[in-house]
């Protein structure tokens, strides 16, 4: 009789040791997925939300396609994403309240402001909380360097100025003059030093370069002066839209036909053709996406299938979540660590990585002392007869 039971025993755990791979390979039984929170910092209200409210209506499509996508997985386990916005309300101290709320929450990792006073704002508690933050655009350098050690920007458009010039130079060779005219914006230095030397190397001369105040309406007396001084086109170095269209139909009223240009993203080039007066609505480009062009990439098509869901509509500010959260999320995994110290490194040294744009890697230590750039491909669009050209030129 023992023998019989030891018999019966040992067939047991037999049968037990047997069954264990297929219980393990249970759909029902494999580990849940865990959440990473990511914050996201823009303008909901006030004077700033008419244009980066686009950015919050796009947070959830981004997790949603960030998710689909797989998540990431870091040491062995899966986790989902959930970004978390909380509003500025288009103010530094709006942010500083809600970068705030988010460290409150224990998230350190930040999609951070448009708004470069407001970035600037929050750059003090986010690095003594050792918090990370990616602008997803920008064009500013005094937002990086080692003092700001854990922010990073996903498209330093300082990067794309050169490849800009060339497209001149190759599109429009009968430009030998040009004139600046540039919002007055503590942001500008830099672009306006850099497009000056690029233009130079192409022998084109800088013959006038004024900024006008935040605010301005009436563009005629500035455009005045500028065409006095008979460029052959009109560089914006920054600014949005609406100055933009301003600025380009002063100068095509006054009888200026060259070409208006931005090495610098001007915001959606569909809403400057929209502006901009169907006569003079020829020989205008500036880098940045075109986010409803075919040559978009498919993660960008599949995002703005999403967020056309949510919002029926589609702009260049309703990618920046992606822009900036793909590059966040692959350092992550790449570091296969949430310790930020680890992740900066890591990121850092990446070589290479993906992004809305295309394979990029990373630079900035001969700008600002340290890697904290992400450069690739150049989005560039230009109307041409109230039609949108597009096309990616090769980084720098």
């Amino acid at each position: 009789m023992k023998g019989l039971k030891l018999g019966l025993i040992v067939s047991c755990l037999v049968l037990i040791l047997a069954l264990l791979p297929l219980a393990s390979a249970c759909p029902g039984k494999e580990a849940e997925a865990k959440t990473l929170k990511i914050g996201m910092i823009t303008s909901i209200t006030g004077p700033m939300s008419v244009s980066f409210k686009s950015i919050y209506d796009a947070a959830k499509p981004t997790a949603d396609l960030l998710n689909e996508m797989g998540g990431i997985t870091v040491n062995g386990q899966q986790y989902n994403i959930e970004i978390v916005t909380e509003d500025d309300m288009s103010s530094p101290d709006g942010a500083v309240a809600a970068a705030n709320l988010l460290i409150q929450d224990g998230i350190k990792f930040i999609i951070a402001p448009q708004f470069i006073a407001a970035n600037m704002a929050i750059a003090g508690i986010c690095e003594e909380a050792k918090v990370i933050r990616i602008q997803a655009m920008s064009v500013d350098l005094a937002q990086y360097g080692p003092e700001n050690y854990y922010a990073f920007d996903a498209c330093m458009t300082l990067y794309w100025i050169p490849p800009a010039y060339d497209y001149l130079a190759e599109n429009y060779p009968q430009v030998k003059k040009m004139a600046i005219i540039m919002a007055d914006d503590p942001g500008g230095v830099a672009p306006n030093n850099i497009t000056v030397q690029e233009a130079e190397k192409r022998g084109i001369e800088t013959v006038f370069n004024e900024v006008f105040m935040i605010g301005t309406e009436d563009f005629y007396p500035i455009v005045t002066k500028a065409l006095a001084e008979n460029p052959d086109g009109i560089e914006f170095v920054l600014g949005f839209v609406p100055w933009a269209a301003g600025i380009i139909g002063a100068a095509r009223d006054m009888g200026f036909t060259g070409p208006a240009f931005c090495g610098s993203p001007l915001g959606d080039i569909n809403w400057l053709n929209s502006m901009v007066d169907p006569a003079y609505a020829y020989d205008i480009f500036a880098a940045g996406p075109n986010v409803l062009s075919p040559k978009m990439l498919p993660i960008v098509k599949d995002h703005r299938a999403r967020v056309e869901e949510v919002t029926g509509g589609y702009n260049m500010d309703n990618v920046l979540p992606l822009v900036a959260a793909w590059p966040l999320l692959q350092a992550i995994e790449k570091a296969q660590s949430f310790d930020t110290d680890k992740v900066v490194d890591t990121w850092a040294n990446m070589e290479s990585l993906e992004t809305a744009f295309g394979t990029s890697r990373m630079a900035g230590e001969e700008l600002v002392g340290v890697n904290r750039f992400i450069v690739g491909p150049v989005p560039m669009g230009r109307i041409m007869n109230g039609e949108i050209e597009f096309e990616f030129l090769p980084a720098e």
